[in-house]
């Protein structure tokens, strides 16, 4: 077989629903290849022999590998290849196949909380007295972004790992989950913790516009007494003109009579 590697295009592989699945659920495992392909192998890792051997489906150039019901002797690392009359195939690359649910679920914190401004750094913190080995978040949705920490532990302490976030940005909304695993059976985690929704709104700056500015009571008030002030004082200076024009206007008068006297 090795000396027709690379003679053939790889096939792919990948699994339905997904790469990570429950225990107990079912799914499937495809390997697509060449319309000539007689037969396709499935191999799981460490193992020398395949894993399972399916004929192609009816006009069509792939095959598919059954798992009724997922159990940790599934989980793990798988790749195909297809035989044909010119020879072997490549091997696909590799895909893992995870199964969750193998022990209880850790539990899952934010700091500083789950409703944040963008640009604000975060810790999600994953613990469990299981004493895992590592610890993976997990964002649902369209990234479906992942992060892998070996967990500290001390003595009658939890087990636990802190995923750092710098600078979040509205991206980062949605769903987070983390789970635990052990080294030795990195395919193999534990049930969900229970998830968090984190909301990152946008940072708004609130200082008042030149036309949001309202001056404080104290100033309208001292606007106030000096309009009060200027309006007496203009009162006093048309009291004395008024008093001046009747004096003028009197003594006009009494010169003009005595005059004609």
């Amino acid at each position: 077989m090795a000396g027709q590697a690379g003679h053939l295009p790889k096939p792919i592989i990948w699994a339905e629903p997904g790469s990570v699945i429950a225990v107990h659920k079912t799914a499937t495992i495809w390997c697509q290849g060449s319309w000539e392909a007689k037969v396709y192998s499935l191999y799981k890792e460490q193992s020398v022999d395949p894993w399972d051997t399916q004929l192609p489906l009816k006009a069509m150039s792939k095959a598919k590998f059954n798992i009724e019901h997922m159990a940790t002797t599934y989980a793990g690392i798988y790749k195909c290849y297809y035989e044909r009359a010119a020879g072997f195939s490549e091997h696909s690359d590799a895909m893992e196949l995870v199964m969750t649910g193998a022990y209880e679920k850790p539990s899952l914190s934010v700091c500083p909380s789950t409703n944040v401004t963008s640009g604000v750094s975060i810790d999600f913190t994953c613990s469990s007295y299981k004493g895992f080995g590592r610890f993976i978040l997990i964002q649902e949705g369209k990234h479906h972004l992942l992060w892998t920490l070996t967990s500290q532990h001390q003595f009658n302490q939890p087990s636990q790992a802190t995923f750092f976030l710098d600078a979040v940005t509205p991206n980062h909304n949605g769903k987070f989950r983390c789970y635990g695993f052990f080294r030795n059976a990195p395919q193999v985690w534990s049930k969900s913790s229970d998830p968090l929704d984190l909301m990152v709104s946008d940072s708004i700056d609130k200082t008042p516009t030149h036309t949001e500015y309202e001056a404080p009571a104290s100033h309208h008030q001292g606007n106030t007494v000096e309009n009060l002030i200027m309006m007496a004082l203009a009162a006093l200076v048309l009291v004395a003109l008024v008093m001046l024009l009747l004096e003028a206007w009197t003594f006009k008068n009494v010169e003009r009579d005595a005059v004609r006297g």
